[in-house]
C-alpha cells in the first residue's frame, strides 16, 4: 500500500522488483521483523516455560550452521543477535535472505512439542507480507525462500503442498521442485521442471491408477471427473513439451535454455493443476 507522500507524488513509488539486491529500507524492515519475533519468542517462552532454552538453541544453531562458527566458542545471545543484524543489514543480499530462511528453519525444527502455535508459520507469513510491500521477488514457501514474484504464486504452491497431504509421491516431487528452484547458490531449473510435472503425474496415478498422463486424464473423465477439452488439450501439450525426445525430461533441453522464469512458471502452473485434480478427485469419490 502506498503512503500519503507517494500518492501525492512527493516520494517515488516502488516499480522495480528486487531480484538480486535488497535496498537499505527493505533490509531494515527485515531486521525489524526479526526483532519483533525475538520479543514474541522471549515473552511466550517466559510465560509458558520459565526458561529461555528454546530461543538459545535457535541462536546456537544460527551461530553454528548459518555463520559456520565453532560451537564451543558461542559468544552469548546478544552477540549472535548482533551478528544476525549485520547479516541482514550489511552482508550481500543472498546472505541476508539466508539469515531469514535459516531462522525460520531453526524455530520450526527446535520448537517444543508442547507449543501449539507454529512460530515459523507466523514468521514466514509476516516476511511474505514485507516481501510484497517492498517488491522483493521472493516468497517463503514453507521454510524455503523461493523466487516467485507474487504472493498469489507462492500461495498456489503452498496450497498444493497442503492439498497433497498423504500423497507422498506428489509431495516429494513438489518439495524437490521448490528446493531445486530455491537454491540460490546452485539452482537446477531443468530438474525443478521435471519434479513439477512429476507431481502432476503422481496425482494422476494415485487418482486413476494410470502411469501415463493422457491415459490418466481419460480414465478420470470416464470416472465422472469432467475436464474442459481446452484445459485437457493444454495439459497434453505441456506434457508433450516436457516428455518428447527433445524435452526437458530426456535431458535434451540444456540448462542454459531453461531459466528461472520458465522453471517458476512450471512450478506454479503444476501446483495449480495438482490442487485442481485433488479437489475434483475428492468430489468424484476417487480419493
Amino acid at each position: 500500500m502506498s503512503s500519503f507522500s507517494q500518492r501525492m507524488g512527493y516520494n517515488p513509488t516502488r516499480s522495480l522488483v528486487q531480484q538480486e539486491d535488497l535496498d537499505a529500507e527493505t533490509r531494515v524492515a527485515m531486521w525489524n521483523l526479526l526483532v519483533i519475533f525475538r520479543e514474541i519468542l522471549e515473552d511466550r517462552i517466559y510465560l509458558q516455560y520459565q526458561n529461555d532454552g528454546y530461543l538459545q538453541q535457535v541462536l546456537l544453531a544460527m551461530w553454528t550452521y548459518t555463520f559456520k562458527e565453532a560451537r564451543d566458542e558461542y559468544p552469548g545471545d546478544a552477540k549472535v543477535w548482533q551478528r544476525m543484524k549485520a547479516g541482514v543489514l550489511d552482508f550481500s543480499w543472498f546472505d541476508a535472505l539466508d539469515v531469514l530462511e535459516n531462522f525460520a528453519k531453526d524455530i520450526k525444527r527446535l520448537q517444543p512439542e508442547s507449543e501449539s502455535y507454529q512460530f515459523w508459520e507466523g514468521f514466514a507469513e509476516a516476511a511474505n507480507d514485507r516481501f510484497e510491500q517492498y517488491l522483493v521477488g521472493y516468497r517463503f514457501i514453507e521454510t524455503e525462500i523461493t523466487p516467485v514474484g507474487s504472493t498469489e504464486e507462492s500461495e498456489a504452491v503452498q496450497e498444493a503442498l497442503d492439498a497433497v497431504g498423504g500423497l507422498k509421491g506428489a509431495r516429494h516431487a513438489l518439495t524437490r521442485a521448490v528446493d531445486l528452484l530455491a537454491n540460490r547458490q546452485n539452482p537446477d531449473y531443468p530438474n525443478s521442471m521435471k519434479e513439477s510435472i512429476s507431481a502432476v503425474e503422481s496425482v494422476i496415478r494415485m487418482v486413476s491408477g494410470e502411469t501415463d498422463l493422457a491415459a490418466g486424464l481419460k480414465k478420470l473423465e470416464s470416472a465422472g471427473l469432467t475436464i474442459h477439452p481446452a484445459l485437457k488439450q493444454a495439459w497434453m501439450k505441456m506434457y508433450g513439451y516436457t516428455s518428447d525426445e527433445s524435452g526437458v525430461r530426456h535431458g535434451a533441453i540444456e540448462a542454459a535454455t531453461v531459466d528461472q522464469a520458465l522453471a517458476k512458471y512450471m512450478l506454479v502452473t503444476c501446483s495449480g493443476f495438482v490442487s485442481y485434480l485433488i479437489e475434483e478427485g475428492r468430489k468424484a469419490g476417487l480419493l
